[in-house]
């Protein structure tokens, strides 16, 4: 999964494009750290991504996983 990943000033950061949640999906489905977030704070309409994990930050250009 790190590979997707970039470490970026000691984080792990996800880039996604807009609202393109596919790779988000496809990381968390392989994710044994996973934990959905509240769903008032989930944004995707598929519960296991990335973007609604919480152990997800979100940053101004990424999505920081605090798990890896």
């Amino acid at each position: 999964m790190q590979q997707v990943f970039e470490l970026f000033q000691g984080r792990w950061q996800l880039t996604l494009d807009g609202e393109d949640y596919g790779t988000s999906r496809q990381l968390a489905a392989k994710c044994g750290g996973f934990i959905a977030d509240d769903e008032d704070e989930q944004v995707d309409d598929i519960e296991r991504s990335c973007v609604n994990c919480a152990r997800r930050r979100w940053l101004i250009d990424a999505i920081e996983c605090t798990f890896l």
